[in-house]
């Protein structure tokens, strides 16, 4: 089939994908933008749109858009219906969102009832020995946990009314980042997200770090389990101060620990602390960390292999550590005294609340975050520390700063929030859930967006899926978000041969029709306008007006569309080469709201 603008319509080709802001530029000692040598450049396309230039949604659809996993309709109106105007509204919304029990949320938990996941309740000794009776003989039934957490979390970021909670789980995930899929670890990484990462995301920041580190999967994925005192293993110790607590931006590279350059501060306590660590304090955090592991069967205790944490005080290295500048003395009783005390100093330590602050004011505000909001998050960590809503008081301030109800269109959707946001919008009706079956909808949906780049739990090292425009932005990435995009609206239940027939996950047909019962109001202008208001809250130009010429085709904006007529049930509408307003229709109704999922609108937070 083929579709074309109406002569002298808005070019419909690039200029809608022209308005994400740019990266800083590079520029020459001249001033002049880098390029090859001889070469002129390219001049900037005409109708190109700058950031500042495209149109901005109102403040609640913003605010919307930025604290959950994509805005939609319906969450809008409750919204509204929470105050007088927009700052009270929003700050009554924010507390609810922050107190998530207190959220009934039927439609989800009757999901989640009903999509028959067989591993998410089993215990770890459940889950330990399912992993080790299946062994390597069917790889699907080994991975099944993980692939049902991944359908359950797709399930509970589109359905949930917790929205600002599934998007901090997504947050801790991308921090305590681990390869979901690993061989031995996939088979048992419920626990990470039911026991771990679940119950303290809006919680306690030292109790998720030690729950986290005592997880079955975060040992086996960065060997802990292996850990002891004739052959400490650094992996996590490494990662725990490189990007769990301190972060990166803290290592001051290989010095002693008593160089006098190494700049020393307070802690949260008042006690002094060196402020940047050095390689020695990885080595003795591991030293710290020995005879942390697992019942896995371990030679010396065979009897004791079900999985789950344990201490074992003959692992442990009982000699003296000095890590940050304070000293733990010989403990022959230590009984993981060391690795508390470890914790204790990296959650009081002001580089925790800096490193910390900084991410989640990155998520929710911009890639580079106004330093005074990340000092105030940074001092509420510290202040908060034994809190146990710790980590909500830090989500409050950031979502109720002036930078974050000010800032828009510095941020950008990646693959998969995109793709979620996508089926909030459309009012997807599917229940996700694993199958070895290529053509099932959510196999081609996880499969798009693995294909984009950021399929859930699986990107391989345990720094997490980059936040930050640039890591998204590109042309090759780009395009393959576009990919996404434009096939949920295709998807049905089943996309293999004969699948047609299957209901589509988002009919798009079947509401439009249903917005619009009178045949004579089914106009491109009123249809556009329709999605536009569902998909972004706000009608902006020139998108909705280069959607509608495509939908028109060779009629006025507000003439009467055909979107019922069919060919055999193949949901396209029929062939007419003569009528381009009558050629394949309801194929080309599909299309116009993929426009619109592809539009910048759409991808900018």
């Amino acid at each position: 089939m083929s579709f074309q603008a109406p002569s002298g319509a808005p070019d419909p080709s690039r200029r809608l994908f022209l308005g994400f802001p740019a990266p800083e530029p590079v520029a020459l000692p001249d001033g002049q933008p880098m390029r090859r040598r001889g070469r002129s450049g390219i001049a900037k396309a005409a109708g190109q749109e700058s950031p500042s230039a495209l149109t901005t949604p109102p403040a609640t659809v913003r605010w919307l858009t930025r604290a959950t996993h994509g805005f939609t309709a319906a969450d809008h109106a409750e919204l509204l219906a929470l105050g007088a105007d927009d700052d009270s509204r929003w700050s009554a919304w924010v507390a609810r969102q922050l107190d998530p029990a207190s959220i009934i949320d039927t439609d989800c938990d009757n999901r989640l009832a009903s999509a028959g996941y067989h591993t998410l309740d089993l215990g770890v000794p459940e889950l330990w020995n399912r992993r080790n009776t299946i062994g390597g003989s069917d790889y699907f039934e080994r991975m099944r946990p993980v692939a049902e957490v991944e359908s359950a979390t797709i399930l509970r970021q589109t359905w949930s009314r917790r929205q600002l909670f599934e998007v901090m789980v997504g947050f801790w995930h991308d921090h305590f980042s681990t390869y979901g899929w690993d061989y031995d670890g996939g088979p048992i990484f419920v626990q990470l997200d039911r026991d771990a990462i679940r119950p303290n995301a809006l919680g306690n920041f030292r109790t998720l770090l030690e729950t986290v580190a005592k997880s079955t999967m975060m040992m086996l994925y960065l060997d802990q389990y292996a850990s002891t005192r004739d052959g400490p293993n650094e992996n996590f110790a490494r990662e725990l101060l490189e990007l769990h607590t301190l972060g990166v931006e803290h290592y001051a590279g290989i010095l002693p620990p008593d160089d006098p350059g190494l700049p020393v501060g307070p802690d949260a306590n008042g006690q002094p602390v060196r402020l940047k660590y050095v390689d020695n304090d990885v080595y003795e955090a591991a030293r710290a960390l020995t005879g942390w592991t697992l019942r896995n069967g371990h030679w010396q205790y065979p009897a004791e292999n079900d999985g789950t944490f344990t201490y074992r005080l003959a692992w442990h290295d009982p000699s003296n550590k000095y890590i940050l500048n304070r000293y733990f003395a010989y403990n022959a009783s230590d009984n993981g005294a060391d690795g508390r005390k470890l914790f204790d100093i990296l959650c009081a330590h002001p580089g925790t609340a800096r490193s910390i602050a900084t991410k989640l004011c990155r998520r929710f505000v911009a890639d580079n975050p106004p330093a005074a909001l990340v000092d105030e998050v940074a001092a509420r960590f510290q202040q908060a520390r034994n809190d146990p809503d710790q980590i909500a008081q830090m989500i409050s301030i950031i979502l109720s700063s002036t930078a974050f109800k000010t800032s828009w269109g510095s941020k950008m959707k990646r693959p998969a929030m995109a793709a979620v946001s996508a089926l909030r919008g459309l009012g997807a009706d599917f229940v996700p859930t694993p199958s070895p079956t290529w053509s099932a909808a959510n196999s081609m949906l996880v499969g798009d967006v693995q294909r984009a780049g950021h399929r859930w739990f699986q990107w391989l090292t345990p720094d997490g899926y980059p936040d930050v425009q640039n890591a998204w932005g590109s042309s090759s990435s780009l395009g393959m978000s576009f990919k996404l995009l434009a096939r949920i609206p295709e998807l049905h239940y089943d996309n293999g041969s004969g699948g047609n027939a299957t209901p589509f996950v988002a009919d798009v047909q079947a509401q439009t029709l249903a917005a619009f019962p009178d045949p004579a109001t089914r106009s491109a202008s009123r249809i556009i306008g329709y999605w536009c208001d569902r998909l972004l809250g706000f009608r902006p130009e020139p998108t909705r007006a280069t959607v509608v010429d495509f939908l028109r085709q060779n009629v006025a904006a507000d003439a009467p569309l055909d979107i019922v007529t069919d060919s055999n049930g193949a949901h396209t509408g029929t062939w007419n080469a003569n009528d381009l307003s009558r050629h394949y229709t309801i194929a080309r109704l599909r299309t116009a709201v993929a426009l619109i999922l592809c539009s910048p609108e759409f991808l900018r937070r």
